[in-house]
């Protein structure tokens, strides 16, 4: 099964979350939204879970909106898969590169 496919099925987690937010707030919103998913990633892997956020389903909002009967005054956020991860899937190894601290920030004396 191709690795798109497996995003749609939430990796086979046990669970599957949807998250969503109210339009009404500001973009700055999203950086306390990404807080938010950081914080229940943290909380999961100190219970020994793993997780794995998606933006991928932000893509299906319509589809989500009609299933889950989401109100037009929300939008889809992410997805987020929650179970265990299996060591031996090639999704759990991936290793994206990243871009060194200098690369990013500027530092002021």
């Amino acid at each position: 099964m191709l690795n798109l496919e497996r995003q749609y099925r939430f990796f086979d987690a046990p669970v599957g979350i949807i998250f969503t937010m109210d339009r009404k707030l500001e973009r700055a919103n999203f950086i306390c939204y990404g807080c938010f998913l950081q914080n229940i990633m943290l909380a999961a892997k100190a219970r020994g879970l793993d997780t794995c956020p998606q933006q991928i389903w932000a893509l299906q909002h319509s589809m989500l909106r009609q299933t889950l009967d989401i109100p037009a005054d929300h939008m889809v956020i992410a997805g987020m898969s929650l179970g265990w991860a299996d060591p031996d899937l090639s999704e759990n190894r991936l290793e994206t590169p990243r871009s060194a601290l200098s690369e990013l920030v500027t530092f002021y004396d």
